[in-house]
């Protein structure tokens, strides 16, 4: 990652994590639809849990809020990280 990211203000970062089996079904699917084989590296469950454990320990470092994507529209998530800006904007004030 770019030291830049680590510069930033931790409130102008916030991170994302999903549940592993509900990511994997996500990229199976996903590989379905392009025509290519399940046993691809990209939808194993151990590379998924290698993923999320490198990004908890990033955003960790970060001290960044995190949230939880599992079952989340895309606009939930959104909602979700305005809530988060605007309530650091309030304190800050």
């Amino acid at each position: 990652l770019p030291e830049e990211l680590f510069a930033l203000p931790p409130g102008r970062i916030v991170g994302l994590t999903i549940n592993p089996s509900f990511l994997n079904e996500i990229r199976l699917e996903r590989l379905k639809t392009l025509g290519l084989t399940a046993n691809a590296e990209y939808a194993s469950l151990a590379r998924i849990l290698a993923e999320l454990d490198y990004a908890e320990g990033v955003m960790r470092k970060l001290g960044c809020p995190v949230i939880d994507v599992t079952n989340r529209a895309v606009e939930e998530t959104a909602t979700k990280v305005l809530e988060i800006y605007y309530r650091r904007e309030r304190h800050a004030k």
